[in-house]
């Protein structure tokens, strides 16, 4: 890490050098920060949108309170549909209501403060504030307080427990989750934010209600809830996004399956709420939970992400979970296409093949949609021909011939569109007067596919055509995957050769290498950017040179004949024949990559390799002068050395990758030069991992 954090600067020099060139002239580079700081400059001083609180007006009637909206005029957006406010009204009582303007009474007197929380739909402006006001009554009802045909509905996916939502997760704003329960006994509830996989806390807890004495608990420790999860032996799990899904999932638990099987669903997520309920009878208590949504959340627009409730009563062998899906959006729009899991891993992505989306839409007119179709463009990542229908609604059956009605068919249209029809149904308009129930004017196609072989990891984008009747179509957001930065572990196996120049090949010097084995680390390859590669490998090599060396002097003989003690000696001339054997350990600290295509890649940088002579061998063979005395004489004189030592050297390459150079095996060609005329070649095998 060290050594990566010395770089980070010098690869930051090198870049902006690399686009420096790009631009061949600095005059471009001038205009560009120009323009760049003019922007900047102009968007700082835009006007920052304040947002209108929703404001209501309250009236005493003989049938109760009868709350207004008292709200913002909405503004349409330019060629876009008829912006509508949705509601939710926190009556202040623990009882609520999504209708425009409801009537409302209390059952005791007292002190109450009711909130308005809404959602401008296809507005161009701010959406309101929560909106409060102090109502005080001097008598209560003296009965029964009427209950909302939203609280009647409200357990559509589960008797006892069950979350809902009143928006979807918009950036920089806030939602509210109305949690409903149904207990004759006390009980603990969970709820789990932050799924890991986004690496983000982009839902932060900011208060909630305690209108049924709810007891709000510190965040639990896992350790503290083994014994807890030990005690299940049975659980039952819902979903639900907007509307029910219909799903109803049941698990029976033996031994240590529950601890487990609630361990890892505590592990995946971040954030960890709980707080107490107490017994109420059996009767539907509910509490409002807001969530801050981080603007940090932008990133994953489109996406969705899952909020998960467990209720577990006291003393209960059973728990409840349910799962809320929560779309990120950019803007508050009823029609939308969203992507579960938008952001995914290129390493393990092409084993599951899978892509999951999710199509929403609400009628907004008067009269029932009769034929809803949707028309949607899939990414080619896509094989449409493996479409596999997980939830949708309304509810109906698939078409088993042409001529059936109130039945659903999907159909191809191209290579890379589907179209999704709901045939002759009934999908009221939440503009008409006689609904009651928003959910019942909305609609969704649940479903995955799964995916080609495509190698490049460029993003996946989608979008949908939505067709009510004979209507202009309402098209979507672009619902986009992408690929997650991550980084790739590379192993290299190769061969060296030296270009030795003609001289060097008439000194007779000979080199060879004993292959090279390396390993290395980058992201995984991005698909047309540049981006940096760390190495470091090894390999053994020796060399070897013959000379006839022509120079005259003297050397001293150390085994003369018999009779004689070492003397001097003349020579005219001598042979020499050198070895060594070194380690070389190289580190490419600097390595810049492009990828031109999914199969050709090119890189250059620099490595520092260290040499380590592990032994080194000198052979001379001295001829001497003969003389009278000794006419016979020709000794061969051996002078052998020892000589470790270390050298250090810096190796300038450029580098061809053919083959899958953003994941799996690559053939590498490798150029070094340095030195006078010093040359090698490189040639390798690349596996990233």
């Amino acid at each position: 890490m060290v050594i990566i954090r010395t770089l980070i600067p010098l690869l930051e020099i090198i870049l902006y050098l690399v686009i420096c060139i790009k631009l061949c002239q600095m005059r471009v580079l001038v205009i560009i920060i120009t323009f760049l700081c003019t922007v900047c400059t102009a968007w700082g001083n835009q006007p920052v949108q304040t947002r209108p609180p929703a404001n209501f007006d309250t009236e005493i009637t003989r049938d109760g309170i009868q709350f207004t909206a008292n709200l913002p005029t909405l503004n349409a957006k330019v060629g876009g549909r008829e912006p509508f406010y949705s509601y939710l009204w926190d009556f202040g009582d623990g009882h609520f209501s999504y209708e425009a303007n409801p009537v409302h009474n209390y059952k005791l007197p007292g002190s109450y403060v009711p909130q308005l929380y809404v959602v401008n739909n296809y507005d161009d402006g701010p959406r309101p504030k929560k909106g409060t006001k102090k109502v005080y009554l001097a008598s209560g009802a003296n009965e029964d307080i009427s209950i909302s045909n939203d609280e009647k509905h409200f357990f559509s996916t589960n008797g006892i427990f069950q979350i809902a939502k009143n928006a979807n997760a918009l950036p920089g704003e806030d939602m509210t989750l109305i949690v409903g329960v149904k207990t004759e006994v006390k009980g603990r509830i969970f709820l789990l934010t932050n799924e890991k996989e986004y690496g983000q806390e982009g839902l932060v807890y900011v208060d909630q209600t305690t209108y049924f004495q709810e007891k709000i608990l510190p965040a639990p420790e896992l350790s503290d809830l083994s014994n807890t999860f030990a005690s299940i032996q049975k659980s039952t799990l819902h979903y639900s996004g907007s509307p029910d899904y219909g799903v109803k999932e049941e698990k029976n638990f033996k031994d240590q399956e529950a601890v487990r099987y609630f361990s890892k669903l505590y592990n995946s997520y971040k954030s960890i709420g709980q707080y107490e309920v107490q017994s109420n009878d059996g009767v539907a208590q509910f509490s409002f939970i807001n969530l801050d949504v981080t603007p940090e959340m932008l990133v994953d627009t489109n996406a969705i992400v899952t909020i998960t409730g467990i209720f577990i009563p006291e003393h209960s062998f059973e728990a409840y979970i349910h799962k809320l899906e929560v779309p990120i959006v950019a803007s508050h729009d009823p029609n939308k296409m969203s992507i579960k899991k938008a952001r995914v891993n290129y390493r393990t992505f092409f084993k599951k093949k899978e892509h999951i989306y999710k199509v929403q839409f609400q009628n907004d007119g008067e009269g029932d949609a009769k034929n809803v179709r949707l028309e949607m463009a899939l990414p080619k990542q896509a094989d449409i021909s493996s479409f596999e229908l997980l939830h949708l609604s309304p509810q109906c059956e698939e078409c088993q011939s042409m001529d059936d009605t109130g039945c659903w068919i999907v159909t191809p249209k191209g290579k890379d569109s589907l179209v999704f029809h709901f045939k002759d149904i009934s999908l009221p308009g939440s503009a008409a007067p006689d609904v009651n129930n928003m959910d019942s004017t909305r609609g969704f196609i649940r479903f995955k596919m799964k995916s080609k072989i495509i190698v490049d990891n460029k993003k996946f984008p989608a979008r949908t055509q939505i067709f009510f009747d004979k209507n202009e179509p309402i098209t979507t957001n672009w619902a986009t995957g992408r690929y997650k930065w991550n980084l790739s572990p590379i192993i290299f196996a190769g061969y060296n050769s030296f270009m030795p120049d003609l001289a060097k090949r008439e000194e007779g010097l000979t080199h060879k290498e004993y292959g090279t084995f390396g390993i290395g680390i980058a992201s995984i390859a991005p698909y047309r950017k540049p981006y940096f590669q760390f190495e470091i490998y090894m390999n053994v090599s020796e060399y070897k040179q013959y000379q006839f060396v022509d120079s005259s002097g003297t050397v001293l003989l150390e085994n003369p004949p018999t009779g004689f003690d070492p003397f001097e000696i003349e020579y005219q001339s001598f042979e020499r024949n050198f070895s060594a054997r070194n380690l070389n350990l190289a580190i490419v600290p600097l390595h810049l990559r492009y990828n031109f295509s999914p199969f050709v890649s090119a890189g250059v940088g620099v490595a520092a390799m260290i040499k380590w002579n592990l032994n080194a061998q000198e052979n001379r063979k001295y001829l001497p002068y003969e003389t009278a005395l000794y006419p016979s004489i020709e000794e061969e004189i051996k002078d052998w050395h020892n000589q470790p030592g270390k050298d250090f050297i810096l190796k300038p390459f450029f580098d061809l990758n053919v083959g899958m150079v953003y994941l799996g095996p690559s053939l590498g060609l490798r150029y070094h030069f340095w030195g006078s005329k010093q040359q090698q070649l490189n040639l390798y095998l690349a596996w990233r991992l």
